[in-house]
């Protein structure tokens, strides 16, 4: 049997994992930080192919590959382990203008509408002065990210993956074929084939295999909060805040980070956010902050999507991406048909 290892445990980890496995592959996931991966843990989990009124739009941002994730995501997570995982209440955002955000929408194609004051009453209530023009994407959903890893993971568990807790810092290939990793918590580990998938650590490995790749990590920041009387069940996306509801923390939002900015400057910028929820939504009293994660996203050059063969590397697939989560379903099919069959 084709024995792969599958170097980092995050949500494309795990995602590939799981498919590896499905297809009758002998797996060991290698993991420096199972119980809290750093770029799973920053994540906000917004399962999202259209992007949001609030942000400038991106030129790198794949639409058909995003949107075939999510429909990916929805067949393989209306099964156990993975059902009920997500929630698909969709998502509304608005730009600065009632202009901006309609053109939006109609970039964005029919997956998005943009609805009046009114309507945006039914779906946000309690919004104290509605936008002129909000966009809704209905197709659209959220998830705790680390449930969703471990759904992935407790799944290729089951079918005889095997874990190992492990930083893997050296790899070599082997004369007699395939390859050998070393590193802190495995002493040596003999594979045929390896899929990278350690986010901004892909470049180090990647490089002692003769492979240049650049995998920048773009800092941001997710956190949460409570408030008693905010009625939310779905995504908002505006200029001045970006939120969630989370049966395990209340809500979560997210937050750019300015790159080398202190603590005390983005715990600031999260609070500025908070004060704009608590007038958006005329609440009592502001929001009790909890939880401040501040971590890196790794960003590939180009499209922001990496998932293919090292020329240099038979047999070793290099992943990274953003939005990971969103991708991960998709990706691993992906990685899964480069790495091969037995």
């Amino acid at each position: 049997m084709m024995r792969v290892a599958v170097v980092g445990s995050g949500a494309l980890g795990a995602a590939v994992a799981d498919e590896l496995v499905r297809r009758g592959l002998s797996v060991v996931v290698c993991t420096a930080e199972e119980s809290r991966p750093p770029v799973t843990d920053v994540a906000f989990g917004w399962l999202n192919s259209h992007g949001s009124a609030a942000e400038p739009p991106s030129a790198a941002r794949d639409q058909d590959e995003l949107a075939r994730s999510l429909g990916v995501l929805r067949n393989i997570t209306a099964t156990p382990p993975l059902r009920g995982v997500i929630t698909w209440n969709g998502a509304v955002s608005w730009a600065s203008t009632a202009a901006a955000t309609a053109r939006f929408a109609e970039r964005s194609g029919p997956g998005v509408a943009t609805v009046g004051a009114e309507a945006l009453r039914q779906i946000l209530p309690g919004l104290r002065v509605p936008p002129p023009v909000v966009a809704h994407a209905s197709d659209e959903g959220m998830v705790e990210p680390d449930d969703l890893r471990r759904a992935f993971l407790a799944r290729a568990r089951a079918g005889g993956a095997t874990v190992v807790a492990a930083l893997v810092d050296r790899i070599r290939a082997r004369r007699a074929g395939g390859y050998e990793l070393q590193g802190t918590g495995v002493a040596l580990l003999v594979v045929d084939r390896i899929v990278l998938a350690c986010g901004t650590g892909l470049p180090a490995l990647a490089e002692q295999l003769g492979e240049h790749i650049e995998v920048p990590g773009v800092p941001a920041a997710r956190f949460t909060f409570s408030a008693p009387e905010l009625r939310l069940d779905r995504v908002v996306s505006t200029p001045a805040f970006e939120i969630r509801p989370s049966a395990r923390h209340g809500f979560v939002g997210a937050e750019d980070v300015v790159p080398g900015e202190t603590e005390t400057a983005t715990r600031a910028r999260v609070r500025a956010s908070l004060s704009a929820v608590r007038e958006a939504f005329g609440l009592p009293r502001e929001p009790v902050l909890g939880d401040v994660t501040t971590g890196v996203r790794p960003i590939p050059a180009g499209d922001g999507v990496l998932c293919a063969p090292l020329a240099s590397a038979p047999g070793v697939v290099a992943m990274a991406a953003h939005p990971g989560v969103t991708l991960a379903a998709s990706l691993a099919l992906r990685a899964a048909e480069q790495i091969g069959n037995p």
